[in-house]
């Protein structure tokens, strides 16, 4: 209203100029110039005057090459577009300045992140600047917003007890990034269940969830004096590193090292990857993440609420007994 009316034109025509839409030259300078003086973001303007949606939201995603997240954004699309709605995405090329810059500038209704970590310096700025999020895959304890993830704990309970019951006693676990949720729940789990049997030994590696570094983590691991007999990946992007890792290295999978992973994308079906793995319910994620971030929109003062998934256990040809 403050821009309308020291622009002396009605709401309407400010929000017209805002998004693009016809007005005289004058006019729309008369506009323009107020919007400079106060600084406004032409969505942040709209919405305060006119209360309106721009019909956008912001998805966060880490890593593009991660087969994982296309699969999440696809998903996110399909249901955006049953409800008219559009997809912005930003990604880890942008610092987090840069992605709040994008966001503000399109003027979306809401953000998704699929790929927080904790201390996360995005999501943290976010929450001042009254643009509802929503956590989507990975979650931060304490963080004031919807989440909805996977079942990490029995994931990684699910990955243990299997190579347990096929008689592996030394095992190593290629770790995920260290502030992910991810990581911590199912490196817990894992943990913990093979605590349980006295006479194995459980060696940790950093992978990152990045291909190149369990790649090379893997590499050195099998040259040890005593390798593992199998091997529990927080992804399936560093099983494949581990797979071919060990074909390297001349290690037989799975007759000399099993191989397990999380995730259960596409690829890991392949007949020549055939990953025995842990599914997460991936097109799932994704919608639920939307659908809490819509009903946000629509019920504001609605309790925060957190949703966890099942997974299930997929065996295939990366795992025997020892």
């Amino acid at each position: 209203m403050q821009i309308a009316r020291e622009a002396g034109v009605a709401q309407s025509t400010v929000s017209r100029v805002l998004n693009g839409g016809s007005a005289a030259p004058e006019t729309r300078r008369r506009v323009l110039e107020v919007v400079a003086k106060y600084d406004f973001q032409p969505s942040q303007a709209a919405r305060s005057l006119v209360g309106a949606r721009s019909g956008l939201i912001g998805v966060v995603i880490r890593d593009l090459t991660n087969p994982f997240y296309p699969v999440m954004v696809k998903a996110m699309e399909r249901v955006l577009h049953e409800q008219g709605l559009r997809l912005s995405l930003v990604t880890d090329v942008m610092t987090a300045e840069e992605g709040l810059a994008l966001l503000r500038r399109e003027g979306v209704d809401g953000v998704v992140f699929t790929s927080a970590v904790q201390d996360d310096p995005l999501a943290q700025r976010m929450l001042g600047h009254d643009i509802p999020v929503v956590l989507c895959h990975r979650t931060l304890e304490g963080f004031p917003a919807d989440q909805v993830e996977a079942d990490n704990d029995t994931a990684g309970r699910l990955a243990a007890e299997h190579l347990l019951d096929l008689g592996h006693r030394r095992i190593a676990m290629v770790c995920g990034l260290a502030g992910a949720s991810t990581a911590q729940q199912r490196g817990h789990a894992f943990r913990a269940r093979v605590a349980a049997d006295a006479d194995v030994s459980l060696t940790e590696i950093d992978g990152g969830y990045d291909y190149a570094t369990a790649y090379d983590a893997v590499r050195t691991l099998l040259a040890g004096a005593e390798p593992p007999t199998a091997l529990f990946c927080h992804n399936d992007v560093m099983a494949y590193a581990a797979l071919n890792a060990a074909a390297a290295a001349g290690v037989s999978v799975p007759r000399e090292l099993s191989v397990v992973g999380c995730d259960d994308v596409p690829l890991s079906a392949w007949e020549r990857i055939d990953l025995t793995t842990v599914r997460q319910p991936l097109e799932r994620i994704a919608q639920v993440g939307v659908e809490l971030l819509l009903d946000r929109l629509e019920n504001p003062d609605l309790p925060h609420r957190h949703e966890v998934l099942p997974v299930e256990f997929i065996g295939r040809s990366t795992t025997a007994r020892v």
